[in-house]
């Protein structure tokens, strides 16, 4: 016989759920202590949880960053948490935020939070004053005795059953959101970019209408003039002929090395001026390309009337173009194309400022810093991905440049989703750095420029769909010019060698990889230990949505900015209809871990184990104590590991905000004053070795 009183003991999150705010302030704690931030929680009053918040001395240097940034994405961070808990008893959060043992408030943020069980409290509470109310009227209808009075008493109690029975109906969290929130606002026609309105180019052709995952092609380096035009002749299929890849995906790029031009007036400025006849765009529309960039640094091989007539051939074949215009504003000019509901906005760079467009004067689009910020934030709001190609980087080299590194990092931080490289006609690198995909080289692609004709390169394929970016790179073998992808033991050679020349990195990109990619992320300024030179502050920042009263006071000045407005964790998404999609092998999702409902578009974690600089030292914490209260504390290193709350929960994959924080070791916990010690400590039941 087993007699068991209790056969298991509730777990953290259980106890945090059930309005206990010592397992809450535990939990929240547990979250933010990896990442140098402290919180205590207080007991909730009226539904609202009081959460202080403590920064360590290294956020002193900058308060910009601790009044608008980390305050952004903290609030983010904590509201997702919460929202995820689900708990009836938490109806809002009031935060404070305080440098560690300064007794100074630097923020405060209120925040409603609106959850199914609260919503769920809410209407029961309804229900209940409903009934009362028809409780009392029908007792005093029934005192009055009247005809008139049954009269009234009928329609009244006809309305109230009617508005209980919609209330109580079964609907679904789809359908709630549209009752809250009304169908979505036709999206404009047109996209402010930094220097004028761009129209969104409608890509209707696709191949497969009905499957909803959306599937981009970037190719390297095209050149069709010279052995091109003589192997292929007037026969525009031939270059194509074995890449139906290239035709069946909904968006196609390659990087175009030469002008589509009939002058004769080189530049004598270099010794390589190629060029292909203007019927040799059929090669590209036979192809399937849709876009190429021009932002290279043979697109003004033939002078201004060289690029003017290359722009004309491209506009009346259809073909989109970026990267080089006949001004500044058309070389800057962003190509923003939507496709099956989703906007990619393309952008293109050449490092250099030879040949560089200005006010009426034609010429390449230079990269320089501070314009490749302005470029993406203007676009971030209004966009769902974002492309940037980059000329860039030494020719024949294996490896991309420290400097190309930095400058890949600096253009996702602005918030681009996907950064791809040509140039150096060889196969480069690829990373992933804070969840998007850099890629640094494709190499040749279809290069007619040299003798070489034979030799092995890459295409990359990206897929989304939902929240998610497939990119995989698809292995391809060119023999007599002719690209092919290929599979077997070649295609497994060229994946090895990618793997191999990635392997420098931190987090080298493997194929094929599916990233959480959120849609519309919100903007991550430059990080304080980045040192590129020539970035410009933006007085601006792209407003966000927010269904959700909110409301907050800061104490530190932002002169020049506005206050940023936040997003709370949306209402979940429609649930997923089957279709034919191949974005995932098993149609379902990801299958290293499962997603929590769309949260507020938070970025991807740092994990503790897996530091973005490895070799960065950690700052020492601060002497003072966190709070001068008693606290609970996690479990100390000695107890045998940390207990993670996380675990009672589908793992959360992004931290919430975008700050490069030093790391901090795994097993720190700050100790307390002497005087703390003697305080009693406040103790939580313990956790059950079986619960999961």
């Amino acid at each position: 016989m087993v007699y068991a009183e209790n056969w298991s003991q509730p777990s953290i999150l259980e106890l945090a759920r059930s309005g206990n705010f010592q397992a809450l302030n535990y939990w929240i704690d547990s979250l933010l202590r990896p990442e140098g931030i402290y919180a205590r929680v207080e007991q909730a009053q009226a539904g609202c949880v009081q959460i202080l918040v403590e920064f360590q001395r290294e956020f002193v240097s900058d308060h910009t960053l601790l009044g608008s940034t980390l305050r952004e994405g903290l609030v983010k961070f904590i509201c997702h948490q919460l929202w995820r808990l689900n708990s009836p008893a938490v109806e809002g959060v009031r935060i404070h935020a305080r440098l560690a043992g300064e007794p100074e408030i630097l923020w405060k943020q209120s925040v409603r939070i609106v959850t199914p069980a609260n919503r769920r409290q809410r209407r029961d509470r309804s229900l209940l004053v409903v009934d009362w109310v028809k409780f009392k009227t029908y007792r005093s209808l029934l005192l009055v005795g009247s005809a008139l009075a049954s009269f009234i008493l009928g329609c009244w109690v006809s309305y109230h059953e009617a508005v209980a029975l919609r209330l109580i109906s079964p609907v679904s969290a789809y359908q709630q959101a549209a009752v809250m929130s009304g169908p979505p606002p036709k999206r404009p026609d047109a996209v402010q970019a930094a220097l004028e309105l761009v129209p969104v180019v409608q890509q209707k052709q696709v191949a497969n209408p009905y499957d909803p995952t959306v599937t981009l092609m970037f190719g390297g380096n095209v050149n069709l003039s010279d052995a091109i035009a003589a192997s292929a002749g007037n026969d525009y299929d031939w270059a194509f002929a074995n890449m139906d890849e290239y035709r069946q995906a909904d968006v196609s790029m390659v990087n175009l090395e030469n002008p589509l031009t009939s002058s004769t007036l080189g530049s004598g400025k270099k010794q390589l001026n190629f060029k292909a006849d203007p019927e040799s765009v059929k090669v590209l529309t036979a192809g399937g390309v849709d876009i190429v960039n021009l932002a290279n640094s043979h697109a003004m091989d033939y002078e201004e009337p060289g690029l003017v007539e290359t722009l004309n051939t491209l506009n009346n074949a259809g073909i989109g173009h970026l990267g080089a215009g006949r001004d500044l504003k058309e070389a800057r000019r962003p190509d923003i194309i939507e496709v099956k509901g989703q906007r990619i906005a393309y952008l293109g760079y050449y490092d250099s400022d030879f040949n560089s467009a200005d006010q009426g004067k034609a010429g390449i689009n230079a990269r320089r810093n501070n314009r490749v910020a302005e470029d993406i934030r203007a676009l971030r709001g209004q966009v769902d991905w974002i492309v940037v190609n980059y000329h860039w980087g030494v020719e024949l080299a294996d490896y991309p440049g420290d400097w190309q590194i930095d400058l890949a990092r600096f253009t996702i931080d602005q918030g681009a989703d996907l950064v791809v490289g040509h140039h150096p006609h060889v196969l480069q690198g690829a990373e992933v750095y804070k969840g998007r995909p850099i890629v640094y080289s494709l190499g040749n692609f279809i290069f007619g420029g040299n003798a070489r004709s034979d030799y092995d390169t890459a295409v990359l394929k990206v897929s989304l769909k939902d929240r998610n970016m497939k990119v995989e790179f698809l292995p391809v073998e060119v023999k007599k010019f002719q690209p092919k992808v290929v599979n077997g033991a070649a295609g497994d050679r060229i994946l090895k060698h990618v793997e191999q020349i990635s392997s420098i990195f931190d987090r080298p990109m493997r194929s094929s990889v599916v990233l959480d990619a959120p849609i519309n992320p919100g903007l991550t300024p430059k990080t304080p230990n980045s040192t590129l030179p020539g970035v410009a502050k933006s007085d601006t920042q792209p407003a966000l949505n927010s269904p959700l009263p909110l409301t907050g006071e800061t104490n530190l000045p932002a002169p020049g900015q506005p206050k940023p407005t936040l997003i709370l964790p949306a209402v979940p998404a429609a649930p997923k209809q089957p279709d034919n999609s191949s974005f995932f092998q098993n149609g379902t999702g990801p299958a290293i871990e499962s997603s929590p409902p769309p949260s507020q578009n938070l970025p991807p974690r740092i994990y503790r184990n897996k530091p973005e600089n490895p070799s960065r030292e950690p700052a020492p914490f601060s002497k003072e104590p966190f709070i001068k209260e008693p606290f609970i504390s996690p479990p100390s290193s000695t107890s045998g590991g940390v207990l993670s709350p996380q675990s009672y929960l589908p793992p959360t994959p992004d931290l919430s905000f975008k700050v490069a924080l030093k790391q901090q070791p795994t097993n720190r916990i700050i100790p307390g004053k002497s005087s703390d010690r003697s305080k009693p400590r406040i103790a939580l039941p313990p956790i059950a070795a079986n619960v999961g």
